[in-house]
């Protein structure tokens, strides 16, 4: 017997040919299925199911196939978008990829799909659904254009083969375009900036990936100088796309590498890869590739963030800067400190930085922890003894957010003085990963200029506490 995993969050459950001996906590309304059969050499491989989000894909559900190349999936969904199909192999069995991330579906609540999958491909074989349809159409014209663009590992094809057949397919995706008509004009904007998305990062895939030979610019077909003209990344509906992304970062880096660069401007290539995206949310996700660039903590990337900050307009793209930042810091005495944020009890948010011009007594601590509070009248008397001195106590607590209310009475009843804060994901806040924080209470100590004095500073009982501040001021 065939058992299929059901994929559904911290659930999984036999689909089709058993009976659940258990009620799913998700409704069958609220699920789309996938079930089909795998063609082909089965042994050592996975199916994974792979969500479309941030421009790329990111892997939700792994089933293996039963004896026969039966599987499925059945997996809850909270809104329509796409999602890919990978055949993964669990060891390094092969060192050339087929798979260009064609089988792409697109899953909302009632989709059912019966497919045919292979290796590199897919046949829709029964679907309730007409997006999936069409989609299913575009997936196979496309194929045949990927095989000569992305399969330069497998394929010895080149320009020389590619450029004669460009113009038939750009023609003919043009032809699909006018063609797509589901009744749902969202899912119809989406599939005419994919097939629009394929086309292009077709023709620089061939440009940009190894081959036995390379055109010269003047052997470039008109779609090239077409692409340059009014290929600029636009729509924010590019992070929907599987190949979003990686489409506009050849893209950018095509534009830079066919304009002429003005070696007195600083940082010229990188000018125009930024002005190559025509979004500042694209830019932002831009910034996040090239950040990766930098190795260190230094002036250069200083400067990059300064300049890149108001693209990263949202949370996810500030928390991914943020966690690569930590990886290139050095937390050695005179190193700038990372700086982190909290909130008062009132809600208002302080950062570090805020402080600069003084020095910064850092207590990291929370409610429930007895030797953070053993500390406390140690610290409430170490600040009268400062009071009027140039240093600021700063308390941040690593309460969770729902204990917020017992942290801020805390506060009140104890007459916690200085600066009194809450970080934002207790434990999984960016003080506690940014400075390796394992156990509390942690001090540190921060110089006038926000660099750091020492991040495992003696607590307040510790009389060595006094030797260090007044040093510093």
């Amino acid at each position: 017997m065939n058992i299929l995993k059901f994929i559904a969050p911290v659930l999984i459950f036999s689909l089709a040919l058993v009976s659940c001996t258990q009620t799913p906590t998700k409704t069958i309304e609220t699920l789309a299925q996938i079930k089909g059969t795998f063609k082909g050499n089965l042994r050592g491989k996975e199916i994974h199911l792979c969500k479309v989000e941030h421009g790329s894909t990111t892997k939700v559900a792994t089933t293996l196939a039963g004896e026969n190349g039966d599987f499925g999936f059945a997996y809850a969904i909270d809104k329509p978008c796409l999602y890919v199909l990978n055949i993964v192999w669990k060891s390094n069995q092969r060192t050339v990829n087929k798979d260009h991330d064609l089988k792409r579906f697109y899953l909302e609540k009632g989709t059912e799909l019966e497919i045919e999958l292979h290796e590199g491909s897919y046949k829709l074989l029964n679907s309730n659904s007409k997006k999936n349809e069409v989609l299913s159409e575009w997936n196979t014209i496309i194929d045949t254009v990927f095989t000569y663009s992305h399969g330069f590992m497998y394929d010895l094809s080149s320009y020389v083969d590619f450029f004669p057949l460009l113009p038939a397919y750009v023609k003919n995706a043009e032809v699909f375009k006018k063609q797509v008509n589901t009744d749902d004009d969202n899912f119809d904007e989406l599939l005419k900036l994919m097939v629009d998305t394929d086309m292009k990062s077709a023709a620089l895939f061939m440009l940009y990936t190894p081959r036995t030979v390379f055109p010269k610019k003047e052997d470039y077909p008109e779609f090239y100088d077409d692409l340059l003209r009014n290929g600029d990344p636009k729509s924010e509906r590019l992070l929907e796309l599987a190949n979003g992304f990686s489409f506009g970062r050849i893209y950018a880096m095509h534009k830079a590498e066919n304009t002429k660069i003005d070696n007195s401007i600083s940082n010229a290539k990188r000018e125009i890869e930024f002005g190559a995206f025509q979004n500042d949310l694209l830019k932002g996700y831009f910034a996040l590739y090239v950040m990766k660039r930098f190795k260190s903590y230094d002036r250069a990337y200083i400067e990059f963030k300064e300049k890149v900050s108001p693209y990263l307009k949202t949370e996810y793209l500030r928390n991914k800067m943020e966690a690569f930042e930590i990886t290139i810091r050095k937390f050695s005495e005179g190193q700038p400190a990372f700086d982190f944020a909290g909130k008062d009890i009132h809600g208002k948010e302080h950062k570090l930085s805020d402080y600069k011009g003084n020095l910064v007594y850092v207590d990291i601590w929370a409610t429930w922890c007895g030797p953070c509070r053993a500390q406390i009248p140690a610290l409430k008397d170490l600040e009268k003894r400062y009071h009027g001195k140039s240093i600021t106590f700063l308390s941040i607590s690593l309460d969770e957010q729902k204990d917020r209310k017992k942290w801020g009475d805390f506060v009140k009843e104890k007459g916690l003085e200085g600066v009194q804060l809450i970080a934002d994901k207790a434990f999984d806040s960016s003080v506690v990963k940014a400075y390796g924080i394992k156990g509390i209470p942690r001090f540190m100590l921060f110089d006038k200029k926000g660099n750091i004095i020492t991040i495992h500073a003696p607590r307040p009982s510790d009389k060595k506490i006094e030797g260090l501040l007044n040093k510093h001021l």
